[in-house]
């Protein structure tokens, strides 16, 4: 079995492909033959040691969080009825590899019938970290949100839960990605590489900012104009510019997986996939990554039926 190994803190170039061995079955554990992994920012920082004080480990280690596959052995204590059935789930040791054992049920959730493997796989990361903004923000039906960051991977699924509780967004984004922006329902898009200045003007009332970029620059330029605005920011820890900022970091509970996997079902929300590319071709993945302007989630593929 081959995974995705980071043993320093050298960078995406750095990575390695090795054989590892699958651990034994345990009666908790299900075999699971991965199909899909999302390619997530929060790596590309692990690699580069950026994230020593918030997640210290200890290399080597398998790199990744989430994961779609098929379910294709399960312990004694595990129902039968995962055989041969697609799943998501998230793996804390690391999700790269062609294989893997998941060993915690309450993070292991099944794919409805009628939802992609691909489109479920890209609710980790993205529209969990979504729902988790959307429940922090304490926005409400007729509000208006301002989301930077708004054509990655957590905020295609963030505009359209908004839109789903009836919030009204202005979306902070490329200009190559406009059509995107207002096809998932941005009722505004603002191009951060044009003067925001003249953009602004024709806007509301913002009841939050909702920052999924990181930049202190860009938060600067917009509280310039907004004035005083509540921030939540799911990529800064602080920001010393804005008195009513607040930094949210956490999970959703699983009922909160099954809710989303339920709307993919139901078509009131759908995923944006940027690209697929085998696990082979991880550093060329995690390249465009930070390189291109990002249009959803980035996926790595593993066992593709040809």
């Amino acid at each position: 079995m081959q995974a995705i190994i980071q043993d320093s803190y050298q960078g995406i170039e750095a990575l390695k492909l090795q054989q590892r061995p699958l651990a034994a079955l345990n009666p908790l554990a299900v075999r699971v033959e991965t199909r899909y992994t999302p390619v997530m920012p929060y790596d590309v920082l692990t690699e580069t040691g950026q994230l020593k004080q918030l997640r210290p480990v200890n290399l080597p280690i398998v790199v990744g969080y989430g994961f779609g596959g098929i379910v294709r052995e399960v312990g004694q204590l595990r129902h039968t009825q995962l055989l041969d059935r697609p799943v998501i789930g998230v793996q804390p040791t690391g999700s790269h590899q062609e294989q893997l054992l998941s060993m915690l049920p309450p993070l292991l959730w099944p794919v409805p019938a009628n939802v992609s493997l691909a489109a479920a796989t890209t609710l980790i990361g993205g529209g969990d970290a979504a729902y988790f903004a959307l429940k922090k923000s304490h926005l409400h039906a007729g509000d208006t949100a301002l989301i930077t960051g708004a054509s990655g991977s957590v905020g295609t699924y963030l505009i359209q839960l908004l839109r789903l509780f009836d919030i009204h967004v202005i979306a902070v984004g490329h200009s190559t990605r406009h059509d995107l922006l207002r096809e998932l329902g941005a009722e505004q898009v603002i191009d951060y590489d044009r003067p925001l200045a003249e953009q602004l003007t024709v806007t509301g009332a913002v009841d939050q900012l909702i920052d999924l970029a990181g930049s202190p620059q860009l938060l600067d330029q917009l509280t310039t104009l907004l004035g005083t605005v509540p921030i939540l920011s799911l990529a800064l820890t602080s920001y010393a510019s804005q008195p009513a900022f607040t930094f949210a970091s956490g999970a959703i509970l699983p009922k909160d997986y099954r809710w989303l996997l339920n709307q993919l079902a139901e078509g009131t929300i759908r995923a944006i996939i940027q690209e697929q590319l085998p696990f082979t071709a991880v550093k060329t993945v995690q390249h465009h990554l930070l390189e291109q302007h990002a249009a959803g989630r980035i996926l790595l593929t593993y066992h593709q039926e040809v």
